[in-house]
């Protein structure tokens, strides 16, 4: 399908035509001027529209490097670069006057491939067609041209991707286990105190603090350094001397009464009331689960003394 202007170019030309095969005409061996004008602005809008062009549209050019465009005609060639193709009236880029090499009319311009992005560029010349009254001007199609990035930049556009997924990756590690130990720290129990306190022969008084907004629970376990063996196979283990639950409501203080064992007691009379052992808590609730290990001092309490019989 034909587009308005040509259109209208083919009604113009058809008209000149008539004109032209007229009988009068002939008899004067002569054209009229405004058919010759007619003629030659559609000669000169065809040679604009085949001008050989470099570079070709959709060429690509790494960024930085000065780009040459050509045309190859007889005529001086003006060229415009912009960066849209409604900008090629009044070019937001570059434009100037081609100079003649040989055939070719040639414009160079570093402006052009300044920046990445692809860019519009034509080129064309203005005359005055023969038996015309003005002058006009004749403009190629526009073109294309792709600015890619240089070789340095897509390293150095690779290397900042990378460096920026390293911080990411880092950050969100970081904030993950701050996260875990803001939500440890809160949700945990603190032993009040190194020192418990034995009440009889075998009650151990644990106080406890549940520094969360849910109940805490879990067990406790009592354990202590004894000696095995004997003689040149004596050796020290480990034992366990007690255990406990617990379950302590958010934000409470409790004393947790943990019965020592046989083996506990016994101990702890070798060590005659004062007994170095490891307390370890299991929090189970809330969730996540968290274990602690504390140091702590057992200490038998000395009994009341006996009421004295009144005389």
């Amino acid at each position: 399908m034909q587009s308005g202007s040509a259109r209208k170019t083919g009604v113009v030309l058809a008209c000149a035509t008539a004109v032209l095969a007229s009988p009068a005409y002939a008899l004067a061996s002569e054209f009229p001027p405004w058919a010759i004008c007619i003629g030659n602005i559609v000669a000169d809008e065809g040679v604009a529209h085949g001008m050989s062009l470099e570079p070709a549209s959709g060429a690509t050019v790494p960024a930085g490097t000065p780009i040459t465009f050509s045309g190859e005609t007889n005529t001086s060639l003006m060229f415009s670069v912009a960066s849209s193709q409604a900008l090629l009236s009044s070019p937001d880029i570059d434009s100037g006057m081609g100079s003649q090499s040989g055939a070719f009319y040639t414009f160079t311009s570093s402006e052009a491939t300044a920046t990445p992005r692809t860019i519009y560029w034509t080129a064309s010349f203005t005359l005055t067609p023969n038996d015309c009254e003005s002058s006009s001007t004749f403009t190629t199609p526009v073109h294309t041209l792709v600015v890619r990035p240089s070789e340095a930049e897509l390293a150095s556009a690779k290397k900042q991707e990378v460096e920026a997924g390293s911080k990411k990756t880092l950050e969100e590690e970081t904030a993950a286990k701050e996260g875990e130990e803001a939500a440890a720290a809160a949700g945990s129990v603190v032993l009040d105190g190194l020192t418990i306190e034995v009440r009889s022969s075998r009650e151990a008084a644990v106080k406890l603090t549940c520094s969360d907004v849910a109940a805490c629970a879990g067990r406790l376990t009592l354990t202590a350094s004894a000696t095995a063996g004997k003689g040149k196979a004596r050796h020290a283990k480990t034992e366990g001397i007690g255990r406990a639950r617990f379950s302590i409501a958010a934000g409470e203080e409790a004393a947790i009464k943990l019965t020592l064992d046989k083996t506990g007691r016994a101990l702890l009379r070798a060590a005659h009331g004062h007994l170095s052992a490891t307390l370890t808590i299991l929090r189970t609730a809330p969730l996540p689960s968290r274990l602690q290990a504390q140091s702590v001092y057992l200490e038998q309490q000395k009994s009341a003394s006996r009421r004295q019989p009144i005389l």
